[in-house]
Formats: structure tokens, C-alpha cells, sequence
């Protein structure tokens, strides 16, 4: 079948197993389907061989593909994230595609896609765009981060009303995750402290010393590359986690550009 007819076969198991809550599959079910997915995801790649073939050794296509702004180094890059993971598969697997990456803020890739500036981009949060599809593939964390010598490290895990008239550094782009957490704030009787400071660690760091945070989604590897820093995890009833979701728009009909999309979606439902 086709890839979109495989997609739908996974769709069609994980159906079954979740369509009652008294059924589940036995360790051998698990084994069989661990089986079956990889064999669908060997014909998904005997596919994008055989397209790669036909378009011409010569021939190469370029695909956009836009990540949110900050912190792209620790969080975007990171092997263990899975969309990362499947980007650098699909572009060893596929002779003729090359992929380049920019980092925009979620509101810029939004626009980026309406306009045909880009083909791909990945925002934190499942917005709502005429003619832009959004596919979750993972959840991102965001923290409340300062200098370890900031008493505030004390409260953590951190209510939002702790912040209460904290200096918080006013984010570059007021993405889904700002609006609800002013949402949060307000409901609480208050309003965010937001100010606006550089970004550079230097700038970052003289903030937080005198008592400031910063919001950014998070990633275990960030607290190696930032040893001063204290990565605050926010109360479970206070979290405000959202979806990475790949964008893209409808409209784009470039055949590696649709393959790459229906190679994610497959790829996160393993």
C-alpha cells in the first residue's frame, strides 16, 4: 500500500488497543506489532528510494525547515528529540534532498508558511491557521530559569503566584505559551512583571543576579552547557506544557516536502 495506506493501518492497531479500557496487548501482541512497524517503516523507505531514483542523481530539492527561535542549540538540535532525529534520517535516506534549517519565533514561521517563504517549521503549540496543518510530535517543557544564588530557587517547584512581582524577561515572540501563562497570572489577581533585557548571557546573567527569570521551553543537556543556572520546574498543577508541533502549509505541492511530513508523522507514532 501506500505510505498514507500504512499510516492509516498504524492509526487502525493503536485503534484497537485503546478502543476498550479492559483490553491491552499481551508481551508477545508488543513483540508482533514492534515487527509490523518496522516492516511498514522499510516500505516507507523502499519508497523514498525508488522517488529518489526517479527524480535523477543530478537533481536536488531543498527543503526549509524553521525551528523556534530559542533555545535552538540545546533543545532543537538535540538527537533525542525526535523530530530532529527524523529530519537527519530522512536526509541520509533520501539521495537529492538537502535540508536547510533557520529559527524563527513561532509567529514568524506561522507567517513564513502563508507566504511560501519556508516549507516546514516547528512552533510550541497547536495554533490555528487557515490553511496550516499542525502534527504533534513531542511535548516541551518550559521552565522558569535564574542564577542558582537566586532565593527564589528556594520555592521551586514554583506556583505562579510565586512570581508575583518578579522580574521576568519579556519574551522575544508572545507565542501560545506566553498567552496562557498571562492567563494564569491574571487569574491569580496580577499581571506579569515582564522587562525587557538583551539576549545574550551576559545581559541574561545580570538580570537574574539581581533577583530576574527568564521562561524557556527546557532541555536536560541545557543544565551541562549552564552549570550556574537553576532550571525551576513549575508545580503539576501550575505546568503549562504544550506540543512541538510540525507546521505546514497545505498548499505546498513539492513531493519531498509532502514525503518528509508523512515520514514524521509516521516516524513519532512508532
Amino acid at each position: 500500500g501506500t505510505p498514507q495506506q500504512r499510516s492509516l493501518e498504524r492509526r487502525s492497531i493503536s485503534a484497537a488497543i485503546i478502543s476498550d479500557d479492559k483490553m491491552s496487548p499481551t508481551e508477545e501482541g508488543k513483540e508482533i506489532l514492534r515487527h509490523a512497524d518496522a516492516m511498514l517503516r522499510e516500505l516507507d523507505e523502499i519508497d523514498l528510494f525508488i522517488d529518489a531514483r526517479k527524480t535523477g542523481a543530478t537533481d536536488r530539492t531543498v527543503i526549509s525547515v524553521a525551528f523556534k527561535s530559542f533555545p535552538l542549540d540545546f533543545l532543537f538540535f538535540n538527537e533525542s528529540l525526535d523530530a530532529v532525529r527524523l529530519l537527519r534520517e530522512f536526509q541520509t535516506r533520501t539521495p537529492g534532498c538537502t535540508l536547510s534549517t533557520y529559527k524563527l519565533s513561532d509567529t514568524a514561521i506561522l507567517n513564513a508558511l502563508e507566504e511560501g517563504a519556508i516549507d516546514l517549521g516547528f512552533v510550541q503549540g497547536e495554533y490555528e491557521r487557515k490553511g496550516i496543518k499542525l502534527v504533534p510530535v513531542s511535548m516541551v517543557e518550559t521552565r522558569a530559569i535564574t542564577l542558582k544564588t537566586n532565593p527564589i530557587c528556594d520555592k521551586a517547584p514554583l506556583r505562579i503566584e510565586n512570581l508575583r512581582g518578579t522580574p521576568i524577561r519579556s519574551p522575544f515572540d508572545f507565542d501560545h505559551f506566553i498567552h496562557c501563562f498571562i492567563s494564569r497570572c491574571r487569574e491569580r489577581g496580577f499581571d506579569p512583571l515582564f522587562q525587557e533585557v538583551p539576549l545574550n548571557d551576559d545581559a541574561i546573567n545580570r538580570f537574574c543576579g539581581e533577583g530576574g527569570i527568564h521562561l524557556q521551553p527546557f532541555d536536560p543537556s541545557m543544565e551541562t552547557a549552564y552549570p550556574e543556572s537553576r532550571f525551576m520546574p513549575f508545580h503539576p498543577e501550575d505546568k503549562i506544557d504544550l506540543p512541538l508541533c510540525l507546521a505546514y502549509s497545505e498548499a505546498n505541492e513539492k513531493p519531498y516536502v509532502q514525503r518528509l511530513v508523512t515520514f514524521i508523522r509516521n516516524g513519532v507514532r512508532r
